[in-house]
């Protein structure tokens, strides 16, 4: 974990309030499902960071980690905090805190992975399918606009399938509806991973079971101090010690076993 000032390279916006913001970082090790802390602002208002996940790392290519010359953040602007820094220009610097949180797990040799993302929860899943290169990306969104955001992920090795609720492009629904056609009783092997709103990702998780097949999950949270001291991203799970119930989205995952979360508490 580093906290550094890092120049940013670009920041453009590449759908209606979606924006790639590139930062210069000698990045360390950073695998898929890592995130950061971003500081938007030089003074105290706002005064919290702002969490991002990691989208692409620049000038690297997967070698058991990603390191290189930086990072590239997707994000959607939906606040105070992410207006600031929509208006942050080529030049200027923000300071950040990372790489944080814990990574998707690698699936075994001949499981098929299945990644299956919601509106912003697409952001953690860029890196691992350019680690994969295989399997499937499962895209939900409201309609065709939003649903450009996954044109990065064509020409990574994967397939990509989009579902939207107004049927504006690809399959009419919800994104659930095509991984029910992809897990079958043919394919037992698969591995679910998933990012989203926690609505998909109770329902993904549901089916997974169902299935008998893994589920992990990258959970999404407000966060204030993004490495487990301040207690604000707590999230209940299954276990039956007291002392284990409760886990830390920031510093024991973001990134979970489906099966550990207790899905009625959120």
């Amino acid at each position: 974990m580093q906290s550094v000032s890092s120049k940013i390279l670009y920041n453009e916006e590449v759908l209606p309030r979606y924006f790639r913001l590139g930062l210069q970082w000698k990045t360390p090790a950073i695998v898929p499902g890592h995130f950061l802390m971003v500081r938007v602002s030089g003074s105290l208002d706002p005064l919290l960071r702002r969490p991002f996940g990691v989208y692409k790392v620049l000038g690297s290519k997967w070698k058991s980690v990603f390191r290189g010359t930086g990072v590239e953040l997707l994000y959607q602007v939906v606040g105070r905090g992410t207006k600031i820094l929509s208006e942050k220009r080529a030049g200027e610097s923000v300071d950040i805190l990372g790489p944080l949180g814990n990574g998707f797990p690698d699936p075994e040799r001949k499981q098929n992975p299945i990644m299956i993302a919601g509106g912003m929860g697409i952001v953690p899943l860029r890196l691992l399918a350019e680690k994969l290169k295989r399997g499937v990306v499962l895209f939900g969104a409201r309609g065709s606009s939003e649903a450009g955001i996954v044109k990065g992920f064509r020409g990574l090795g994967c397939r990509v399938k989009v579902a939207t609720e107004d049927g504006s492009i690809g399959r009419r629904g919800l994104v659930t509806g095509l991984l029910k056609e992809e897990i079958t009783p043919d394919s037992p092997d698969s591995v679910v991973y998933a990012c989203g709103p926690v609505g998909m990702l109770k329902e993904a998780a549901r089916i997974a079971q169902a299935e008998g097949v893994k589920c992990h999950v990258s959970l999404e949270r407000s966060m204030a101090c993004g490495i487990g001291v301040c207690l604000g991203c707590a999230v209940k799970t299954r276990a039956r010690e007291e002392f284990k119930r409760y886990k830390m989205v920031c510093s024991d995952g973001p990134v979970f076993d489906s099966k550990e979360i207790d899905w009625e508490a959120l």
